[in-house]
């Protein structure tokens, strides 16, 4: 006999208020109904739940632990039924990406608030961290998955993980410092992100540490292309990690060993606050799910 909801609410209330009689009241059930899915529930568990004094009803030790799986699963079912409320008064979400994100984990955060909200509209925006705080700072768009937000007060950011960065060069390129260091950099020309950007802050900082500024400096906002120009021998550059898996594993760049090493880059999830509500809350948390189970994300910073 599989054990169901109304049993378990039944048990629930008479646990609760100590009669079958008041679980009914409560319930707007017969007291028969109420004993008949408490019968059914005890002979499913094959454990009698409770001793009964007249009307009083008393737990026993086997109904006590059987009370605190029953809370748990109705607690589980209120939650489906807010989800459920939830996915009811969906319309339109208006999310951002930074490349690197949008490369490595966008299409799974998709296809997971999909999956839980068949009727929410997506309307998906890709570009640079600066231009999503932007958009996110004049309402235009309602979430964004980005590093190092600069965000107003009207956004909440939710801290997920630490974006990992390191130097790549060509495989072919004769660098043999080790560690690679600012003054190394001299006289080699370094692709990365146009100013304002997380990536062109991070090259300038890393240089700045050992009092050294770019000989030569290739600037474009597509994180794709820089890679390319890195894995060509063109430039060497600062690079998000999971952006490099398949072109590492194939050996056509290799990371530089440096020093000072590369902090990673915080990693959110912005959103409005005055989005704020069970659905918006829930489609946080899957993408953060979605973005956690891809395992591109170190946990601190």
């Amino acid at each position: 006999m599989r054990i169901t909801l109304s049993q378990l609410e039944a048990f629930y209330w008479a646990a609760h208020l100590g009669s079958t009689h008041a679980a009914a009241r409560h319930m707007h059930l017969s007291q028969p109904a109420i004993s008949a899915r408490i019968r059914e529930l005890e002979s499913a568990l094959e454990a009698k739940l409770f001793e009964r004094t007249g009307q009083r009803m008393t737990l026993t030790e086997t109904g006590m632990a059987a009370l605190r799986h029953a809370e748990q699963a109705l607690h589980s079912s209120r939650q489906l039924e807010h989800f459920r409320k939830g996915r009811d008064d969906a319309t339109k979400l208006r999310l951002g990406a930074d490349e690197c994100s949008a490369t490595v984990g966008l299409t799974e955060v998709i296809a997971h608030i999909k999956e839980h909200f068949p009727s929410l509209e997506l309307e998906i925006t890709v570009d640079v961290g600066s231009v999503l705080n932007r958009k996110l700072n004049a309402k235009e768009l309602d979430m964004a998955l980005l590093t190092n937000p600069s965000t107003g007060p009207d956004i909440t950011d939710c801290f997920i993980g630490g974006m990992p960065f390191a130097w790549v060069a060509s495989s072919s390129m004769p660098i043999s410092a080790n560690p690679f260091r600012p003054r190394d950099a001299r006289g080699l020309n370094i692709a990365t992100h146009s100013a304002p950007s997380t990536l062109h802050a991070v090259v300038e900082s890393w240089l700045g540490s050992g009092g050294t500024q770019p000989h030569s400096l290739s600037t474009s906002n597509s994180l794709a292309l820089i890679a390319r120009l890195t894995a060509a021998g063109h430039a060497i550059a600062i690079l998000p990690l999971p952006l490099l898996k398949e072109m590492l594993t194939m050996g056509v760049v290799r990371t530089l060993p440096c020093d000072p090493p590369i902090a990673p880059a915080k990693f959110y999830i912005s959103y409005l606050t005055a989005s704020h509500n069970q659905q918006m809350e829930s489609v946080v948390e899957l993408a953060k799910d979605a973005l956690l189970r891809l395992k591109f994300l170190t946990i601190e910073p």
